[in-house]
């Protein structure tokens, strides 16, 4: 229930109360208030606007000792030192800090000062000392090497410096600044502020449940806060104006301004999407799911990902066509593998994967470099070379990737070469079993990361897995070339890894051993599994670690 939802509801009930109800409703309210809320209370029982003299006292001496921080007369001091974990390359820089001049306990101070004022009503004195405390840079002199460097108020909270509230002192600033400042000035400071790291949780509507009384002209405002939000770029924004939409209209309204923004924050449409999903509303998704796939260019990742939640609702609806239309849709826009073992389980699926393996042939190769990540929502559907692999073994072209193989002669380098990849998936493709062994999950669990899935995923992965291997043909001649290559490869990983007494890899070869046993088998090599591992135990009797690792897998 948000803000605007809440308030009516109390209005009305309000409405209906006697005087002598409210009278016991707010003494009761009294009676059950926080020792330390007292005083905040009782201002705002009181229509009394004129700070007390004390208050101006104190607010001009909270200045002048803010002149003395910024010119670094009263300061923080401390010492660091480096802090090691288990291993040399386990280490951190840690600092230690001394307050010798009870920095922490005047700034707790003077924010309760700020609050004190903002709770008489005097908003403009409050926003002014609020940003006062906001912005102060704090010098730290470093003793052991006698040098400067400043530090800020999030920091001094994080070091334990500081025992504030940051996160409610910032939602009573921003309280002042809607009070004293409106159209889209007040927007624009908003958002610079909820712009920063220590405000990235904060959600709009709490502004209006701090402060003594309610803010005038909340609808106003958040239609102006969305006239905002719409020209700005970013995640955040699109997240902000989510909020806002919900708040001003509901889904409907959401969805309705998703195609007006759909060129800055396409990420409405993938919202509104999750939320009719949510409520079970599936012939309302399917609806908008269909005009943002039609709206947004294919080359969006979002395009991809708003296909992916709308083919959840046309499969509860059973509509074929949309069905096909989604999952095409989800791959060409998102070129992932969960994408592409979606489109084995349509119908006449040859022509289709056929079409999607050369489509992510064609797409551009992506770098590290190329991502905006404060603004996702507009990320182009680009794959790495390996992603490109990986589609390539999915769409049965075995012998390219086998050849590709052969040339890589690294030994332990599985982990991270294409090999890590190929060679369990090759283990798994020749496997006739109908169900994944535990040595299988293993296999799929130290890969599912470079495969684009993530550890929750793991049974849905599995799932699409099976259905992909029980579509593939792989002929006696093929099965005994990719054997043979596979039992060199892995006896060569096995001799790196456990040879080398690699013991954090221990378990990875012990998976490697047994899966191939059990594939070996399912091809009528009898007893292939326990000959296998006994073979290995053998070979490295003495590492006792390693031979454990087998009886994870039984």
């Amino acid at each position: 229930m948000n803000y605007n939802e809440f308030m009516k509801i109390v209005n009305n009930k309000l409405l209906i109360m006697t005087d002598i109800d409210k009278t016991k409703w707010i003494q009761n309210i009294a009676r059950t208030t926080n020792k330390n809320e007292r005083i905040k209370f009782l201002n705002s029982l009181s229509e009394n606007k004129d700070i007390e003299i004390s208050k101006k006292n104190e607010i001009q001496k909270i200045e002048k000792w803010c002149e003395k921080i910024e010119s670094g007369e009263i300061y923080f001091e401390c010492v660091g030192y480096e802090e090691y974990g288990e291993s040399y390359w386990d280490r951190d820089y840690t600092y230690e800090y001394t307050d010798t001049f009870n920095i922490g306990e005047t700034i707790s101070r003077s924010f309760q000062v700020a609050e004190d004022v903002l709770f008489q009503k005097e908003y403009k004195e409050a926003a002014k000392l609020y940003e006062l405390l906001f912005n102060l840079n704090f010098s730290v002199l470093e003793n052991d090497i006698e040098e400067w460097r400043n530090i800020e108020l999030d920091e001094l909270v994080e070091n334990r410096l500081l025992k504030i509230d940051l996160r409610n002192i910032f939602l009573n600033m921003l309280y002042t600044k809607y009070q004293i400042i409106d159209g889209k000035e007040r927007a624009s400071e908003f958002y610079q502020y909820i712009s920063r790291d220590i405000c990235k949780d904060i959600k709009i509507e709490e502004i209006f449940t701090v402060g003594p009384e309610e803010p005038k002209n909340i609808d106003l405002f958040i239609v102006e806060w969305i006239e905002f939000l719409k020209d700005i770029d970013g995640d955040l924004a699109g997240n902000l104006l989510t909020e806002a939409c919900l708040y001003h209209g509901g889904i409907t309204f959401l969805s309705k301004l998703a195609k007006d923004v759909s060129e800055k924050h396409p990420v409405l449409y993938k919202y509104a999407c999750e939320y009719m999903l949510n409520d079970e509303n599936y012939v309302e998704c399917e609806k908008l799911g269909l005009e943002a796939i039609n709206v947004l260019p294919e080359k969006l990742i979002i395009r991809g990902k708003i296909a992916g939640l709308t083919l959840k609702a046309s499969t509860k609806l059973k509509n074929t066509n949309n069905i096909k239309k989604f999952s095409k849709a989800a791959f060409y826009s998102e070129s992932s593998l969960n994408n592409y073992l979606r489109l084995y389980e349509l119908p006449d699926c040859s022509i289709l994967t056929d079409e999607a393996a050369n489509h992510a042939k064609r797409l551009a190769e992506k770098t590290q470099f190329q991502m905006n990540y404060k603004n996702t929502q507009l990320h182009v559907n680009i794959i790495s070379k390996e992603d490109k692999n990986i589609i390539t073994i999915f769409n049965g072209d075995f012998d390219y990737i086998y050849g590709m193989c052969k040339k890589d002669k690294a030994l332990l380098g599985w982990s991270s070469s294409f090999k890590g990849i190929a060679i369990p998936l090759f283990v798994l493709i020749l496997d006739k079993n109908d169900k994944m062994t535990k040595a299988g999950k293993k296999l799929i669990s130290e890969m599912n990361y470079r495969l684009g899935f993530e550890e929750k995923d793991d049974i849905n992965f599995i799932e699409s897995f099976l259905i992909w291997k029980n579509k593939m043909n792989i002929t006696e001649d093929h099965y005994n070339k990719y054997v043979e290559w596979l039992k060199k490869e892995i006896d060569k990983r096995v001799e790196a890894v456990v040879g080398g007494t690699h013991r954090k890899s221990y378990h990875k070869a012990a998976a490697i051993i047994t899966a191939f046993g059990e594939m070996l088998e399912s091809n009528g090599v009898f007893n292939e599994r326990k000959n296998l591992i006994d073979h290995y135990k053998n070979i490295h009797s003495r590492k006792r670690a390693f031979k454990a690792e087998f009886e994870e897998l039984n």
